[in-house]
């Protein structure tokens, strides 16, 4: 018998067939739970640099815009220089759903994201019931332009902590104001779990400081899942303490450009047990600022006096 012939003489067996109905059947279930909805924006506005999908009211759209494009030159003045920055880009994307519910509607099993940028896509939703209700957004985009472009190959700390630090900035005079932290945005609202003892020795110890080799490598800290706002946390202030450091500012730029990995860093920055500790120092006093007890030395960087704010999630990005 020829090996054709074997071919269409085999058939299932009944239990192979009820295995195969299974798994017709969980693949199915899997791709309808994960997959996203059908969605038929109410909106469309074109700003300069972006083209905005949205459900929102036509105030809450404007204003969003308005926040990108004052994001945008914000981006622009401080990675402006990098070599792969291209001026001349299609207009960047967003879809701004109307409320989280209609946005985690249309896409089942986001899991913890508030957002979430997938190319060539900003998604998010205007949050009507925070005080700043752009942030989740800001962040996205600056993931956004970080690919889209400035065109930078970033590692998972420094993308992440550039999207906190121009998230986290205030929006003051019609501009947004880098570094001048905005108190009611993610994760500046968790800084109290950050570096809870005065000795680094001691926050190590008690988890309340990941080693930063373990931060910009990606390896060796403890579980993302069990420490999610501890990470976030500490992407924003590594970054924060780089670029607002007249020492490290220029460097940081440089930083960005090569990656961030952890051969750039001690090359560009210096050894990473020594900025650990400087860095430190930093986010006690970040925090004593932020509390409004050592405003002097936050006088040059415009933090602003601590305001009151609802409770916020407990894990959100």
């Amino acid at each position: 018998m020829s090996p054709r012939q074997s071919l269409f003489r085999w058939k299932l067996q009944p239990r192979e067939i009820r295995w195969l109905i299974y798994l017709s059947v969980v693949l199915v279930v899997g791709l309808w739970k994960f997959m996203p909805r059908p969605w038929h924006p109410t909106a469309v506005v074109e700003t300069p640099h972006h083209k905005i999908y949205s459900t929102a009211t036509s105030q809450q759209i404007q204003d969003t815009a308005h926040a990108l494009e004052l994001l945008y030159a914000a981006y622009s003045n401080r990675l402006g220089t990098v070599s792969g920055w291209q001026a001349d880009h299609p207009k960047l994307q967003i879809k701004l759903y109307k409320d989280r519910d209609e946005m985690r509607r249309i896409n089942p099993g986001l899991g913890w994201a508030e957002a979430f940028y997938r190319p060539p896509c900003c998604r998010a939703y205007f949050a009507a019931d925070e005080i700043n209700p752009y942030h989740w957004m800001l962040h996205e985009s600056v993931h956004q332009l970080n690919h889209e472009v400035a065109h930078l190959k970033l590692e998972k700390w420094l993308d992440e902590g550039l999207a906190d630090y121009f998230a986290t900035s205030r929006i003051t005079n019609d501009k947004l104001d880098v570094g001048n932290i905005d108190l009611n945005t993610y994760p500046v609202w968790w800084i109290d779990s950050l570096a809870t003892s005065s000795n680094l020795t001691e926050n190590i110890k008690n988890g309340s400081v990941i080693p930063l080799r373990a931060i910009i490598t990606d390896h060796g800290g403890p579980s993302i899942n069990d420490q999610f706002n501890l990470y976030y946390l500490h992407w924003w202030t590594l970054t924060h303490f780089l670029f607002e450091s007249e020492k490290y500012h220029d460097r940081a730029v440089k930083l960005a450009q090569k990656g961030g990995g952890l051969a750039d860093f001690e090359t560009i920055i210096g050894p990473v047990d020594q900025v650990q500790t400087e860095w430190h120092d930093y986010v006690r006093r970040l925090k004593a600022a932020l509390a409004g007890k050592d405003i002097k030395f936050f006088k040059s960087k415009k933090v602003p006096k601590p305001v009151k704010s609802a409770d916020q999630p407990a894990n959100a990005k």
